[in-house]
């Protein structure tokens, strides 16, 4: 099981539509997911590796024994086979999901 968190953005205050543009201009599929605050995700268990996008609010996604928190401009891809779910903060969020 392994992760990596990275940047998408090099700014701050990134913008959904900042992102939106970055997925386009890559060719990338996504899906975008909105969240409730102080909700729960259901556990996921792809088959491919996902990379889950943070646009707005924050997350912690959880697997097991590790949390990680994400922020807008954040970006983590987690490998095949991970169990893994997500947390919003406490606002709402907005993240896209993609699959490799």
């Amino acid at each position: 099981m392994s992760f990596k968190k990275f940047r998408w953005s090099q700014v701050y205050e990134s913008s959904e539509e900042e992102l939106v543009a970055l997925l386009n201009a890559r060719k990338i599929d996504s899906e975008r997911v909105h969240a409730e605050a102080g909700g729960e995700q259901p556990e996921q268990h792809a088959e491919d590796a996902t990379t889950i996008w943070c646009a707005e609010g924050s997350l912690v996604v959880k697997s097991e024994s590790t949390n990680i928190s994400l922020q807008p401009g954040d970006a983590l891809r987690i490998d095949a086979n991970t169990p893994y779910s997500v947390h919003p903060g406490i606002a709402n969020c907005v993240y896209y999901l993609t699959r490799q």
